[in-house]
């Protein structure tokens, strides 16, 4: 269905010989996978600060909304600033705004506090996705591999996130708060060691106007091939905002430890998932989109079990969703940049993720609403099956453009 990758281009052969030193890619990658750690610690938690805040259903949707739609602003006006002020500078903002966040959820003591650290971290997050992809690509010189290796430390630092917040709160229940606290410590740590790695990328113009990001003319059958296999991405907005609420108020698990497991379990299968199945999902997608529809399915119907069969089916859906999307984002992030030059990379990588976390955004306020009218339950399951139908269309599309375009 998708073409292979081709590993080097032309202009990547050029940057080679000037790469920097490996520990500066292992800086990167770390840098980036506590950076988006940050942003999934409260999903084991929201249950706990709906109680501690007196936030409704649909608040706490919008709490973990807020923040993917605060990343998409950031990627719209400012996906394409790591082009023309450098991959590093960039990162290092989003990571000033990761500590600021962590600072602030430890203090906060009513929910406007709690929305505002929710706001920095998107920001954070806005930051740093689309430029860490760019930064990580310009240092292994493939866009195929730079796709890789940046998707698996993005979800390895969102999959880390519900455990380390559910365990650290678990160990000191006398400060709530501690997992934002290391987080925030941990980050600045991080910050002081990317000051000492190397830029990526010739500095053209300082220019801090909002630009969108975008991509070259010759590239947008490209991006539009790679935009379908985002579909995932709203599945893990969705779930990411409503397991855990659901996990305690319908199926009856309260347990802090188990709620940062199942938390981290689509993220620890979407990991999984980009490392076993690109190769397959490049030539034949449409298992991707097969297998994502199957996880959808088994979501949909989890709430209308009885007792365990709904939490065995439920989490089976989660890691099925997990699996495809896993393999599914990072061969679209790869047809996306394959014929992107060095200073697009940015902007192209940036517009790509604008998509994911537009789905992120609409999965997570669509639950939000509808359990708030429905209940949690019915919710899930509605949700499950608009999923189902996206997948069946977006497989139809793949098909259509692919043939179209000659892939």
């Amino acid at each position: 269905m998708t073409r292979r990758i081709p590993a080097q281009t032309s202009v990547e052969l050029s940057v080679r010989p000037d790469a920097p030193k490996r520990w500066a890619l292992w800086a990167v990658l770390v840098t980036y996978a506590v950076a988006m750690c940050g942003t999934t610690m409260p999903t084991a938690l929201y249950p706990t600060l709906q109680d501690q805040f007196g936030l409704s259903t649909a608040a706490s949707t919008q709490l973990f909304a807020i923040y993917a739609v605060t990343v998409l602003l950031v990627l719209c006006a400012f996906g394409s600033l790591s082009d023309a002020l450098g991959r590093k500078p960039v990162m290092m903002l989003g990571l000033g705004a990761s500590l600021s966040s962590g600072v602030l959820y430890s203090l906060a003591d009513d929910a406007p506090m709690l929305f505002t650290a929710r706001v920095l971290s998107g920001i954070c997050a806005g930051l740093v996705t689309g430029t860490a992809t760019a930064y990580l690509t310009d240092l292994v010189g493939s866009p195929s591999r730079g796709a890789g290796i940046s998707s698996i430390a993005n979800m390895i630092g969102l999959g880390s996130g519900p455990v380390l917040a559910a365990w650290l709160t678990y160990a000191v229940p006398s400060l709530p708060m501690i997992a934002f606290t290391t987080h925030a410590v941990v980050s600045g740590m991080c910050l002081l060691l990317l000051g000492f790695g190397p830029e990526s990328v010739p500095v053209r113009r300082l220019r801090l106007y909002p630009s969108l990001p975008l991509v070259p003319r010759r590239s947008l059958r490209n991006f539009a091939i790679g935009g379908l296999m985002t579909l995932g991405f709203a599945v893990m907005g969705g779930c990411t905002a409503m397991t855990s609420i659901l996990v305690v108020r319908s199926f009856g698990i309260s347990d802090l430890r188990i709620l940062g497991l199942i938390g981290s379990l689509i993220f620890a299968a979407t990991a999984i998932g980009q490392k076993l199945g690109g190769s397959l999902i490049r030539r034949h997608a449409l298992l991707g989109y097969a297998g994502l529809a199957t996880g959808a399915a088994l979501i949909c119907v989890a709430p209308l079990l009885p007792g365990n069969a709904a939490v065995v089916i439920y989490l089976a859906g989660l890691t099925a969703a997990g699996l495809s999307h896993g393999a599914l984002f990072p061969v679209g992030l790869g047809i996306v940049l394959q014929d992107i030059e060095l200073g697009q990379r940015g902007s192209a990588s940036s517009a790509f993720w604008v998509l994911g976390y537009a789905l992120t955004a609409a999965g997570a306020l669509g639950l939000g609403w509808v359990g708030q009218f429905l209940g949690e339950a019915q919710a899930v399951s509605w949700f499950g099956l608009a999923v189902v139908l996206s997948a069946a269309c977006c497989a139809a599309l793949h098909l259509k453009l692919s043939a179209a375009f000659g892939r």
